[in-house]
């Protein structure tokens, strides 16, 4: 065996490189190439944040937040597309010039509905007398 020229030892000029293909058995196919994903393997689920700023979750599991300190979403619109299921009191226009509910369809109330106080289920009317006039209005 030689000497060595000189005594250096794991320096850069004593590396070498293999180049050729390598495996890509599991290579993730579809990669975004407009913005930064944290996605699966087979890229079924991922969350991207696109170069326009959207960001887009996608799963085709179950989506579960929790936040012990609330949750707090501001947006000029929010659209819900599915059945939504409410574990909880549901509060509207509480702002400062409160707001209006607007619902489209049959809406089917369980318990007692109160309008300006007056509940719907025990409110009663005065002056009511037999014959086709009209009741009053609601005590």
């Amino acid at each position: 065996v030689q000497e060595p020229v000189d005594d250096r030892m794991h320096d850069l000029s004593d590396a070498f490189c293999i180049v050729g293909p390598q495996s890509q058995a599991q290579k993730i196919s579809g990669i975004s190439t407009s913005g930064a994903q944290l996605r699966t393997d087979d890229g079924a689920a991922f969350v991207e944040v696109a170069a326009g700023h959207n960001i887009t979750v996608k799963t085709p599991g179950a989506l579960t937040a929790t936040a012990e300190g609330g949750t707090t979403i501001t947006s000029p619109t929010i659209t819900l597309n599915g059945n939504v299921t409410i574990n909880g009191n549901l509060s509207q226009g509480m702002g400062e010039s409160g707001g209006t509910a607007t619902m489209l369809g049959p809406v089917t109330v369980t318990n007692d509905v109160k309008a300006g106080g007056k509940s719907l289920m025990t409110h009663t009317h005065g002056g009511v007398q037999t014959g086709g006039g009209n009741t009053g209005a609601p005590n």
